[in-house]
């Protein structure tokens, strides 16, 4: 199916929204997200309702972290998301899929493009990762690897660093990707 506009993605990861009991949602959050066509989840959001929260601004998939309650939006261990001629896979860690190496920095392992066609049925242009709650890009053969980092716990915060997610605008042809940061 070809794409007629461009389909802007928000990429979240490494919430850990419990209300009540942790991060929330923020203003500034909530406010970046705005307008976006698809919220992509890569783990660790936490609880259901920081999900439901989430679908008032746009339909919300993704994967399944060490910290998910049990939804039917995020039940699944990897995921391929193919929107035009463009292929995402999905992953909470890269490591334990058996897709790297390492996070930090991304690194391939050796058998990258196998895992890539056993997981996700095919070659990707990119793959979304979490885990870390640092945003960061690497490559692979062929494509990129993406980590949006964290919205509400980014690694740093006590200094003052802030919260991550990445903004996909995807055409057929391709995709473009920026980190966005939330001030505090």
């Amino acid at each position: 199916m070809a794409l007629s506009d461009p389909v802007i993605v928000a990429v979240l990861a490494d919430c850990h929204i419990h209300p009540g009991g942790g991060p929330d949602w923020t203003p500034q959050i909530l406010e970046a997200l705005a307008g976006v066509d698809l919220i992509v989840t890569l783990g660790d959001m936490g609880e259901a309702a920081g999900l439901d929260r989430l679908a008032r601004i746009a339909p919300v998939l993704g994967v399944r972290g060490q910290d998910d309650s049990d939804d039917p939006r995020t039940d699944q261990q990897v995921r391929v998301l193919q929107l035009g001629t463009t292929r995402l896979g999905c992953v909470f860690d890269p490591v334990a899929a058996g897709f790297a190496s390492a996070v930090d920095p991304f690194t391939p392992d050796f058998n990258f493009r196998p895992r890539c066609r056993e997981l996700f049925g095919g070659e990707i242009n990119a793959l979304l990762y979490a885990s870390t709650h640092t945003a960061q890009t690497g490559w692979f053969p062929g494509g990129m690897a993406i980590n949006p980092g964290s919205a509400t716990l980014p690694t740093g915060m006590e200094d003052g660093a802030p919260g991550t997610f990445v903004r996909l605008e995807i055409r057929d042809g391709g995709f473009d990707y920026r980190i966005v940061e939330i001030g505090r």
